[in-house]
């Protein structure tokens, strides 16, 4: 389609000193002037549209030495009831109409899909997502599907210990986009939304994140109960964000900010702070077919593309230009932005309404000397979201300039320390060997020459290498996070791999002394559900092998004859016109005779 709206897009203009923690005698302020201006364009957009059925499923999961915890189905439909009053409340605050999470019910009942482990419960971990996934799609004979559904898992994986700690083994996370989700939450059998004001009766835990935490149980709540409604914010798309500084004040936090999902409804039991959604997050939600009940071109993407990111100053300070070409004009615009040495649980978000004549004036504030991260998301009225990530650096007179790469990096010695410290568990000991020919990598091996009767690619020498995001990698992905270091795929650590975010290539010379080729392909665990890749291998040119599009959670097995193959080259590419989250690995690259 031919592009309608080439335009100048995004103006980023700042008005006071950035990242300072908000004055506490600053109140919270309700802008709603951009909101409904984007209500009444959605309803627009929408008007005529057939009702759609987009709901939540919700999985209730639990090991097989168990059976589900204590008043579990009483206790959640309470729970869920609370968080889609929370999500009803928010949109209500700034003005829009809304009904909360349309979960899946039956006369009114919640549906729970319950499903019993292969595994004891102590058998799964915080990173046993995969494994979980993969169990609840075989054992729920397709009515649960990863590739469509928004599902909320909710894992009565907890035990209790003779101290009476309540332990942990559930993962806890949440990714999805318009199309699809998922989420991982923890049941206890003191998660109730009614307990939010019980500040007599005291508990202990230990879980994922804390290794001992000890209060009252009304505290508990707010953290697991705010923790089903941020990491089913990440389910329908909304990235961490710490809100905008003028949202804030000392009684205040933001939901999907940095420990926003442990202050749900503090006020209930006097705590010192509440969760709310940002504008920026609201503006997003109200675009997800989830709330708009409408697939009106929902699985549809346009033809999007920035340019010409420019930085300048004015008199109010720091001010980005960028160009920008669609075939449809987003409703919104959000901006995230971060000094590189905080994590992005502390994105302060900056958000606009845009129409075809707007110059999108976004105030940010003047930032400091340093480092910093800008994260763009332009939102369509189909729920759709383009999202893009620059680095830059502001020099002590207040000029910016873009930097090539993201600056927070791994720290490799460091994290080998650490994990010299932990305890050998096979799956640690798995990671220092891996550290330990990362440090002092061997010479790659030249498969031209190569005698031996097997040669890992991830080992080998290539001609040429490269990928669409960060750098090439032999035997790791990439040093953005600790968490996304190893090559793990399934639930599954390999130790070799080849990094392969697309669109990439690595090109090797065989010289036709090779037999076979084989390799397990999908993305890496923790992915984007958004993200997609489909892996080719070219043999001088020709296709050997194509894979379906793949996701996460998804892997191809492949084994072909590369029989008097010359240049063996390894491609992967995105699959619906772009290449976002499409974080590719080949695992187990391995060339026989």
């Amino acid at each position: 389609m031919k592009l309608k709206f080439p335009i100048i897009l995004l103006i980023l203009s700042a008005l006071s000193v950035g990242f300072q923690e908000p004055s506490t005698r600053l109140k919270q302020v309700i802008n709603k002037e951009k909101i409904l201006k984007a209500d009444k364009l959605l309803k627009k957009y929408h008007l005529g549209q057939k009702q759609a059925n987009n709901i939540v499923k919700v999985v209730y999961f639990h090991g097989n030495n168990q059976d589900p915890l204590p008043n579990w189905r009483e206790r959640l439909t309470r729970t869920l009831d609370d968080v889609s009053k929370f999500y009803q409340e928010e949109f209500n605050k700034y003005g829009i109409k809304n009904e909360g999470i349309p979960f899946e019910k039956i006369e009114g009942k919640y549906v729970f899909h319950v499903i019993k482990g292969s595994f004891q419960s102590k058998d799964y971990t915080k990173d046993s997502g995969s494994k979980i996934q993969n169990e609840i799609y075989n054992k729920t004979n397709k009515q649960i599907d990863f590739s469509k559904d928004h599902v909320l898992i909710i894992n009565g994986l907890c035990d209790k210990k003779t101290d009476g700690t309540y332990l942990f083994h559930s993962p806890y996370y949440g990714t999805g986009s318009s199309i699809r989700g998922v989420c991982f939450v923890a049941d206890c059998e003191l998660l109730d939304s009614r307990l939010l004001t019980d500040t007599i009766q005291k508990m202990a835990f230990s879980e994922m994140a804390v290794d001992y935490k000890k209060c009252s149980v009304a505290e508990f709540n707010s953290w697991y109960i705010g923790g089903i409604a941020h990491e089913m914010g990440h389910m329908f798309g909304l990235p961490h964000d710490f809100g905008n500084p003028l949202e804030l004040d000392s009684t205040s936090i933001s939901l999907m900010g940095q420990y926003g999902s442990r202050h749900f409804r503090e006020y209930l039991w006097n705590g010192k702070k509440s969760s709310f959604f940002s504008s920026a997050s609201i503006l997003q939600l109200m675009s997800q077919p989830i709330f708009t009940q409408s697939n009106k071109l929902r699985y549809a993407t346009s033809k999007f593309n920035i340019s010409n990111l420019k930085f300048s100053r004015n008199k109010s300070g720091l001010v980005i230009k960028t160009d920008m070409k669609t075939e449809e004009l987003p409703y919104g615009i959000v901006a995230l932005v971060r000094p590189t040495f905080l994590s992005e649980y502390f994105n302060r978000s900056f958000s606009k309404f845009i129409t075809t004549n707007d110059s999108l004036n976004l105030e940010i504030g003047l930032l400091a000397n340093g480092n910093y991260v800008l994260r763009l998301l332009y939102l369509f009225p189909n729920g759709a979201v383009a999202d893009f990530n620059k680095a830059f650096s502001v020099d002590i007179n207040g000029v910016a300039a873009e930097l090539e790469s993201n600056s927070r990096v791994v720290n490799i010695p460091y994290f080998y320390e650490k994990l010299l410290k932990m305890e050998k568990t096979p799956i640690i000991q798995q990671k220092i060997e891996i550290f330990q020919h990362i440090l002092n990598p061997p010479k790659p091996v030249d498969p031209k020459t190569c005698d031996d009767a097997k040669l890992f690619l991830s080992d080998a020498e290539w001609e040429k290498a490269s990928v669409g995001w960060e750098k090439v990698a032999r035997n790791y992905y990439t040093c953005e996070s600790e968490q996304t270091f190893f090559l793990e795929n399934q639930g599954k650590l390999y130790n070799k791999g080849l990094f392969a975010h697309s669109p990439s290539s690595y090109v090797f010379n065989l010289n036709k002394r090779w037999q076979k080729f084989s390799a397990i392909v999908g993305l890496r665990d923790f992915a984007d559900i958004q993200g997609s890749a489909r892996f080719i291998v070219l043999g001088d040119g020709k296709i050997l092998y194509e894979s379906p599009a793949l996701r996460v959670n998804q892997q191809s097995i492949l084994s072909i004859d590369v029989k008097n193959v010359m240049i063996l080259e390894l491609k992967t590419t995105g699959t619906e016109g772009h290449n976002f989250n499409s974080w590719a690995v080949w695992l187990n690259p391995l060339l026989e005779r």
